[in-house]
């Protein structure tokens, strides 16, 4: 089997446990018109503080072999609280020379981008930004 990586907008989380207390989180995605469940344990996050931030309206860029989820980025959220509260406070690395876009709003996706655009442009999309809508 071969790993791809796609990009899954949930839908609806319908619960976090699993059997016997683990600890995954399971929710409905889209990918283009196909819907799926989906079980996504919390070691697979990679860029998630905690499985319970999930929420509705997140796009995740999946890392998948077969059924299983290897790993799971988080790319947007529908809302800027919710993609803070999945991504937590930012771990600077050192002095900085200049501010750092931590997340920026994609009109054309509806979006709050994790990250900063590339270019100008959305890293989700492409289309070209508009400045003020930097955080």
């Amino acid at each position: 089997m071969t790993n791809e990586t796609n990009r899954y907008l949930v839908r609806e989380v319908h619960n976090f446990g699993g059997f016997f207390g683990g600890d995954t989180v399971t929710f409905t995605a889209t990918q283009g018109d196909a819907e799926e469940a989906i079980t996504v344990d919390e070691r697979a996050l990679t860029n998630v503080r905690d499985r319970h931030t999930i929420a509705a309206g997140m796009l995740l860029a999946l890392v998948r072999t077969g059924d299983r989820v290897d790993s799971a980025e988080l790319l947007g959220a529908a809302t800027y609280p919710e993609l803070r509260a999945a991504l937590g406070a930012p771990q600077p690395v050192g002095p900085l020379d200049a501010p750092q876009i931590l997340s920026y709003r994609c009109d054309a996706c509806g979006m709050w981008v994790a990250g900063a655009p590339e270019g100008g442009a959305c890293r989700l999309c492409g289309q070209p930004l508009d400045s003020r809508s930097d955080s």
